[in-house]
């Protein structure tokens, strides 16, 4: 597969820490899977540089994928509480901010151009928003991973 030239892969969450304009949060429940790869949005759709408060990061975990950013407040809450992410939603909280949880697609055929609707929750936390989304897990495993995201360390 060809690289994204969108996104920055990095090797750590400290290195992705140095290239956004906040310290990620990093699961500490996974539903078993393991860290595949953590890349930062850094180029537009015209390749123009995002300036580092801009970026967002995306940790990909096989089964699921977690994106964080911080666009401030009124953008966050939006972003969690008005854009939709499926055809349904139910409100939940993840700890204590309010968000939304949107259900996994029934299967489908392996030739569906479209596939199944992945599961996703989003929430905003003040100026940070986030999604979980995975195609395989149901909703209820995003809501544990959610609710056990913890700072990373500085340094």
């Amino acid at each position: 597969m060809a690289p994204n030239p969108h996104f920055v892969t990095v090797g750590s969450w400290e290195a992705a820490a140095s290239l956004v304009g906040f310290r990620p949060r990093v699961p500490e429940y996974t539903a078993g899977y393991d860290l595949c790869s953590l890349a930062v949005w850094v180029k537009d759709h015209k390749l123009r540089e995002v300036s580092q408060a801009e970026r967002s990061l995306e940790a990909h975990y096989g089964g699921f994928m977690l994106a964080q950013s911080e666009p401030g407040r009124r953008e966050a809450a939006q972003l969690a509480q008005e854009t939709s992410y499926g055809r349904s939603f139910v409100p939940v909280s993840v700890a204590g901010c309010q968000g939304k949880s949107y259900p996994l697609g029934p299967p489908v055929e392996a030739d569906d151009i479209d596939g199944r609707a992945p599961a996703v929750v989003v929430w905003a936390d003040g100026a940070r928003f986030f999604l979980l989304a995975s195609g395989e897990l149901e909703a209820e495993v995003l809501l544990e991973v959610a609710g056990r995201l913890r700072d990373t360390k500085d340094g």
